[in-house]
């Protein structure tokens, strides 16, 4: 097929494919990492040296590696903006538990651990 037609119907033709290969993409969250694996537990005892030690391990960041990561942080404050243009789309159905649908809220999950690991690294 030649995806000479509108936008609508690219958007349809891509999205009946999406079911086919996003589960290779997409992996179930149960497997994902999660960004507390990567920072300190606010439950152990040990949690204040773990955000020391952090913090001593980060002091000597440049200030344009520093600039990125607020930059980055900053773009994924705008996630819940670009999730809801995406979902407003032509040809992308907002009730399906498939296509298009599928896809979004599986990329939206990824971008928002990013979201939630940057911004308590930087907090912390």
């Amino acid at each position: 097929m030649t995806l000479s037609g509108s936008r609508l119907d690219v958007m349809r033709f891509v999205g009946e494919k999406i079911d086919s290969f996003v589960g290779e993409y997409l992996k179930p969250i149960e497997t994902n990492w999660q960004p507390a694996d990567f920072l300190p537990d606010a439950t152990r005892e040990t949690f204040f040296d773990e955000v020391k030690q952090l913090q001593e391990s980060t002091r000597e960041l440049s200030y344009d590696y520093m600039a990125v990561l607020v930059g980055d942080t900053i773009t994924e404050e705008a996630l819940p903006t670009y999730e809801s243009w995406l979902m407003d789309m032509e040809g992308v159905n907002q009730g399906d538990s498939h296509g298009w649908s599928r896809w979004i809220r599986g990329w939206t999950a990824e971008e928002n651990r990013h979201r939630h690991l940057l911004k308590k690294f930087l907090y912390l």
